[in-house]
């Protein structure tokens, strides 16, 4: 899915749209019990909020597209005062920023404060670590994948070396194989005469 900003002005610009971004949230609530939302809602004026955004923020350019992309994982930011028109949310956030994992039409919400996760100190470290573990997946940024790719072209550099050794090895081998029949073969036919 990708990701949603929420804020009163788009949603005003786009309040008779079918496209409005709340209905495409509550939509994807509903839609399926898979889904995986990670929403920050925020106020406007907020210090906390306005030091937590930008870190949110980052996600965007962060996530690798293949992860961001699926159908089942939203990355939301939406300012709290259109937060009532999210319907299927059991409880509503007491302070803000508030940061959520949404998953199962809305009946299973984790605060992020509350989560397993080691360090909680809202920054971008962090919330890869939350989204890691909830998603159930490791490699979800782009250094995630690119470390892993380079680890697969190197081990796959390592067996191709490991073989190419291999190879001039086994040809020495048989070489000297060759040298030795040869010279044996000559002394043996010396030998006869």
């Amino acid at each position: 899915m990708g990701f949603l900003h929420i804020n009163k002005i788009d949603l005003k610009q786009n309040s008779n749209s079918k496209i409005n971004p709340i209905n495409k949230l509550n939509t994807l609530i509903q839609q399926n019990p898979k889904n995986k939302i990670f929403m920050l809602v925020y106020m406007e004026g907020c210090g906390p909020c306005n030091a937590t955004r930008p870190e949110w923020k980052k996600l965007k350019n962060i996530l690798h597209k293949n992860f961001v992309n699926r159908s089942d994982i939203v990355i939301v930011d939406i300012d709290k005062d259109v937060l009532h028109k999210v319907k299927y949310l059991k409880q509503q956030p007491a302070s803000f920023p508030s940061m959520r994992f949404i998953t199962n039409k809305g009946e299973l919400i984790e605060n992020y404060e509350d989560s397993d996760i080691e360090t909680k100190d809202r920054t971008i470290d962090s919330f890869i670590e939350w989204i890691k573990h909830k998603s159930g997946e490791d490699k979800i940024t782009i250094s995630d994948l690119n470390k892993f790719k380079n680890q697969f072209i190197n081990k796959k550099n390592h067996l191709s070396k490991k073989n190419i050794h291999k190879r001039k090895t086994h040809k020495k081998q048989l070489y000297n194989k060759k040298l030795f029949f040869n010279k044996r073969t000559k002394k043996n036919n010396k030998n006869r005469k």
